[in-house]
Formats: structure tokens, sequence, C-alpha cells
């Protein structure tokens, strides 16, 4: 893991989100400060509403934000062209949803390729990579399977795949398990540890007080603001 003095791989400075709806104005992100070393599990949770997923969409570029900025890797996102962003996120980037966003007509593999084709890599290497990814998170022999045949925990399997393939510096997953049952979630887990383990950097929203003390840090939100920010409980259930 990187060490405190070195430079984050994400850094936000004073970010400041807020919708404006007509003559109404709610602040979604107050004045975030926070930054994000290579090798770091972050865990972010807050009650419904508090902005975790306004932080994770402004972070990481997917969103504009209404003031401050955000960098990464020393590049400034929000002073990017919408193409220069698209194109950095599918570079350096791989993003795990709840609703697993998976194209249910296409097989395991060329929805994990299908990002990769997208970023201008060959069809032999998106194949290659696709499939040696499948086989990482245990689903080398669901490859030619679609969605629709296969189990929720399979799917999310392959959503982690899809955001390995690129072979990212920083994986964002929101809400990663809210969607599976206890022991699928477990599973699922257990393999976002593994990668953790092996280098990954991932920042995780999650509403879940085990997924949460699981990271190895605790950002904990209230209202748009950052009130909390320490290191988990070590203990894994």
């Amino acid at each position: 893991m990187a060490q405190a003095s070195a430079d984050p791989l994400l850094r936000a400075e004073s970010v400041r989100k807020v919708y404006r709806t007509g003559a109404e104005e709610v602040v979604a992100l107050r004045d975030i400060d926070v930054a994000v070393h290579d090798g770091e599990f972050v865990a972010v949770m807050g009650p419904s509403g508090s902005g975790k997923t306004t932080l994770l969409n402004c972070l990481s570029g997917l969103d504009d934000i209404t003031a401050g900025r955000v960098l990464l890797g020393g590049h400034d996102l929000h002073r990017m062209s919408d193409a220069e962003r698209t194109l950095d996120r599918a570079k350096s980037m791989g993003f795990v949803f709840q609703a697993f966003n998976l194209i249910p007509v296409f097989s395991a593999v060329e929805n994990v390729e299908l990002p990769l084709l997208l970023a201008g890599a060959s069809e032999a290497d998106a194949r290659t990579r696709a499939v040696e990814t499948l086989e990482r998170v245990g689903l080398g022999h669901r490859v030619h399977h679609r969605p629709p045949e296969l189990s929720g925990g399979e799917q999310q399997r392959v959503t982690i795949a899809r955001a390995l393939a690129g072979r990212p510096r920083l994986v964002w997953a929101d809400e990663p398990t809210g969607a599976l049952d206890t022991e699928t979630a477990a599973s699922v887990m257990s393999l976002l540890h593994e990668l953790h383990a092996e280098g990954l950097t991932l920042i995780l929203v999650t509403h879940d007080p085990e997924v949460g003390k699981a990271a190895g840090r605790l950002i904990r939100m209230i209202d748009g603001a950052i009130v909390s920010d320490e290191a988990a409980s070590p203990s894994r259930a």
C-alpha cells in the first residue's frame, strides 16, 4: 500500500455539487476534501440521501461538479472535455453497480469485452483479456452464458470482470452487494478482498455495516458532508 507521504491517486479539493430545479437549490455535496492513495480499500457509508452515490459520480467524473476540483493521477478531471473524460474513465477506472447493467442478449465474454473494444482494443486482444478476467473471477466455465442464464452472484462477477478487464488504476463500486442474498454477497466481497490484496484500489459505497467495516478505511457522510474518515475495523465476518 502506498505510504501516506506519497502523492494520492485521487484528490478532491472543496468539491461542491448543487442541483437546481427552478428557484430551488439542493446542496448534494458540501466542500468535500478527501484523498485516496494507491492500494487503499475505502468504504463510504451514510443514510439514504447523504450524498454517497453523488460523491462517487462526481469524484469519478460521471457527473459535473459545481465548484472545487478532482485530481486523478494529477490530472483535473473536470477541466477535460466530455470526450477526454470518457476516454480517461475507460483507461483508468472500472465501475461495479448494484443493478448489474449487463446487456442481456450478449454472452458474459461479450459483455466484458465490449468496453475494451470501445476503448480501441483489437478484437483478439479484447477477447483474450475478457476470457482471462472471467477466469480470474471464477467464471471460466460460464463465458458463453448470457445474463438470464446466470445467477445474481454470477452476474455481479461478470460486472466485476468487466470493471477489471481494462486494468484500471481504480475501481468504484456502488452497493455491489445490495441486490444479493447474504451468502452470495459474502462471496462477492471475498472476491473484492482478494483483488484488493493483489493491489487493486477500491472505493465502495454501501449501506451495509458489515461491508463497511471490512474495508481498510471508512468514510461516513451526512447531508452531503464527510463527518468522519478513519481506519475501519480489521475484523472480517
